[in-house]
């Protein structure tokens, strides 16, 4: 399946049955389709489906806000619990791609990342020191206009 955005996860919720059951751990996609019974319509966890449910594995809820890939702010056992459905994922189902996900840029609007595009290379200078680099240069031309 290679790279989906969270947009296009959302059509493999088990809602058409001719498409695969999926689901996300950390930006990892598993197709659960063999578990259908829990993940698909009418399943205790077929809310989970279509999407990182990365928040909400790892503070065991079933509420909407945390059907997210976004861990931020969670503590050391959340953290160990998410690791622990991780780890049930990789041994039980097949990985078959990895959400692409969006990141707000100025004017607020979305772009799309990996995990890869966020890392700077030893070569690269993080985001944040080439716009300072970048004012510091301006802020020089302009003193000398």
């Amino acid at each position: 399946m290679g790279e989906v955005s969270e947009e296009d996860l959302r059509q493999y919720d088990g809602s058409d049955p001719k498409k695969p059951l999926l689901m996300a751990i950390k930006g990892q996609i598993y197709d659960v389709t063999q578990s259908r019974m829990f993940y698909g319509p009418g399943g205790p966890y077929a809310l989970f489906a279509g999407k990182d449910a990365s928040r909400a594995l790892a503070k065991m809820s079933f509420e909407p806000q945390d059907l997210t890939g976004d861990i931020s702010g969670l503590g050391p056992f959340e953290l160990d619990a998410l690791q622990d459905w991780e780890y049930k994922f990789m041994s039980k189902y097949v990985k078959v791609g990895t959400v692409k996900k969006s990141v707000p840029v100025e004017g607020g609007s979305t772009a799309s990342t990996t995990e890869a595009d966020k890392a700077p290379t030893t070569e690269e200078k993080p985001s944040e020191a080439v716009v300072e680099e970048k004012e510091a240069a301006a802020n020089e031309g302009a003193q000398e206009n």
